[in-house]
């Protein structure tokens, strides 16, 4: 995608970007621009000023000798300004400090003019500033478009009334005109260079954030779609991933197994689909697609009567349509559609890479049989990783610090039968790291690593960092924490047990995530989740996923109020936090929404859309707080 933005812009005239947001994002980079600016800016203003005093009184010895401490102020205010800007990063009134020392000079100029009238070395001096003025990166093209302009009528009026006769006033008026033409092609070409340059940097940027996403989403879908052994809901989970990794604005699944004929979808979302025909894959794409084994990127166009007549093409929307094969065999077909962009080489591949080891998982899924998936929703509970199901007595602890309730420990749950602190290494989990978070479950050794799908220097090196999950804390993923909460639900309401709930956001995390990229985000979201799981007893508690920026905790044997007590003990503690990540610190607050078991929940689900109401209530109450559902 921004390879092709780049190609565009190389071959349009305009400065301004069409993508209104890339404008807004380049004008906000420039306004953090301006220590390398400035340096070149004031350096060869501060040689300007020195050399116009030069002329003006050692070489012509003119009699007031006012212009030439106006020059020499603007010579020291240039060299100060730059000295600043050496050992300054600093952009506060960076215009202010360029404009300043532009206008002595001018000034200087102005007096010299009226004290000697008009000479023929003024109109070289004026168009040296004009063009000086052109090459400045601070201003845009149109302010100095508009500056050069108006200065160089002004002088050259106020050279008309300074004595610039019939004879100088043709030659003055072709210097100034001269110099306002380089003035604004040098603007033009230096203001075009630097928007070329940010597009380069944004499309670097951007392509290593989308394959650091790949290979993180290789990784997540190991644990989201193992023990799923029906296709289509495979798929559909499916999508949720992809999404993550190639934007879409629509998209269109079918399966193909049993059906013959032409495919009808099984499921459309977005609108972008709606005026299609009953047919989405005709007999030749779906040829193509057999054939090639690869995704398949096209474009839907109008045509529109342009200058001069000529046809030129209007795009509407670009659609990607992606094969998902088992083994040889064509088992379904996905298309996305969006109006932004074209689809690229990284989504083609990206997502072919994607459904392909979403069927590695399928497969192993299948292979395993409902009894070991059975076995394996089961080790969950007690804790114990897929390896160690061969194994009899299996169960990997890692110890952690016990918090005991005592006065040095306030805010550690009070519970009927506390236990002692353990990391359970469950299967199917999220492992956050004390570094980092991340999510990684080997691959069986039979099936091929993720390095064949994904750039494989990014990938070892995730799988590296997340390898360090020997000394992790469980994070289950959301099917897996609800179907461990249901079991404890089942149990508190048998014994009358109390059993809360908390549904926790990190506010502001999918704007961090924007600024600062994906591993800044996990970074906030690591150290969260460790100050968390330091309070919960794992022997009993489950901490899950929540959404995208959150996490559900559901405490055993704690009843409303000391669940709204340790929710609002973890805010406070978050609220004060300040979190390393490759951008420097960061800080997060949580919105909370409580809830508990009661007679008029009925059953785990019931109590979990209370905390979802409450949490819901929180983010509309102005994020930052703890509210209670009862």
């Amino acid at each position: 995608m921004p390879i092709e933005r780049i190609n565009r812009y190389k071959q349009s005239v305009p400065l301004q970007y069409r993508d209104e947001h890339m404008e807004e994002r380049y004008q906000r980079f420039q306004r953090g621009r301006g220590r390398s600016t400035s340096i070149f800016g004031l350096f060869t203003l501060m040689l300007m000023a020195l050399g116009f005093a030069f002329i003006e009184h050692w070489v012509l010895g003119l009699k007031s000798s006012l212009p030439l401490m106006v020059y020499l102020g603007a010579a020291a205010v240039s060299g100060a300004g730059s000295l600043y800007s050496i050992f300054s990063s600093s952009t506060v009134a960076l215009k202010l400090r360029l404009l300043l020392p532009g206008a002595l000079l001018l000034c200087g100029l102005l007096l010299s003019l009226h004290f000697e009238g008009y000479r023929l070395y003024h109109g070289f001096q004026m168009g040296l500033l004009l063009i000086w003025l052109g090459s400045l990166n601070s201003l845009g093209f149109r302010m100095i478009s508009v500056a050069v302009t108006l200065l160089a009528l002004g002088f050259a009026g106020l050279a008309w009334l300074y004595g610039a006769d019939d004879i100088k006033l043709p030659a003055l008026l072709a210097q100034l005109f001269s110099a306002l033409v380089l003035a604004l092609f040098v603007s033009y070409l230096l203001e075009r260079f630097r928007r070329m340059l940010y597009l380069t940097q944004h499309a670097m940027k951007s392509l290593s954030a989308r394959q650091e996403s790949w290979a993180y989403t290789l990784i997540d879908l190991d644990m989201a779609l193992s023990g799923i052994t029906d296709l289509r809901q495979l798929l559909e989970r499916l999508m949720e991933f992809i999404g993550g990794v190639i934007p879409f604005d629509s998209f269109v699944l079918t399966t193909l197994d049993g059906k013959k004929g032409q495919p009808e979808p099984d499921v459309v979302e977005g609108t972008l689909f709606e005026n299609e025909q009953a047919t989405l894959w005709n007999d030749d794409l779906i040829s193509r697609l057999t054939q090639t084994r690869q995704a398949l990127a096209s474009a839907d166009f109008d045509w529109e009567e342009g200058f001069l007549g000529r046809q030129k093409k209007i795009f509407k929307n670009y659609r990607l349509d992606i094969p998902v094969f088992d083994g040889s065999e064509l088992v379904a077909l996905i298309s996305l559609r969006r109006a932004s962009e074209p689809y690229d080489e990284l989504d083609m591949t990206a997502s072919i890479s994607l459904t392909a080891q979403a069927m590695m998982i399928y497969k192993r899924s299948l292979q395993a049989g409902p009894a070991k998936v059975l076995k394996m929703s089961e080790s969950l509970v007690r804790g114990v990783t897929p390896e160690q199901l061969a194994q009899p007595g299996g169960g990997t602890q890692v110890a952690a610090a016990p918090q005991p309730v005592s006065s040095e420990n306030p805010d550690a749950l009070t519970r009927s039968d506390p236990s002692a602190v353990g990391v359970q290494v469950a299967a199917d989990s999220t492992r956050v790291d004390a570094a980092d978070i991340g999510q990684a479950i080997a691959p069986p050794k039979e099936v091929k690593p993720d390095e064949e799908l994904a750039p494989s220097d990014l990938v070892r090196k995730l799988k590296k960092e997340t390898e360090s999950a020997r000394k992790t804390i469980t994070l289950l993923s959301r099917e897996n924490a609800d179907r461990v909460a249901v079991d404890r639900y089942r149990s508190a309401a048998l014994e009358g047990e109390p059993l809360s709930v908390l549904l926790v956001e990190v506010d502001g995390l999918s704007t961090l995530r924007e600024q600062d990229g994906d591993k800044a985000a996990y970074k906030v979201f690591a150290g969260i989740i460790r100050h968390v799981f330091s309070k919960l007893d794992p022997q009993g508690d489950v901490l899950g996923r929540y959404g995208q920026n959150g996490f559900s905790v559901l405490l055993h044997r704690v009843d409303m109020n000391a669940a709204e007590k340790f929710a609002e003990s973890i805010r406070r503690w978050v609220e004060s936090a300040r979190f390393k990540t490759p951008y420097g610190e960061r800080s997060a607050t949580l919105s909370i929404g409580v809830a508990a078991i009661t007679e008029e929940t009925g059953n785990y689900e019931s109590m979990v859309k209370r905390a979802d109401m409450a949490l819901f209530v929180a983010k509309k109450s102005g994020r930052n707080c703890v509210k209670v559902r009862l």
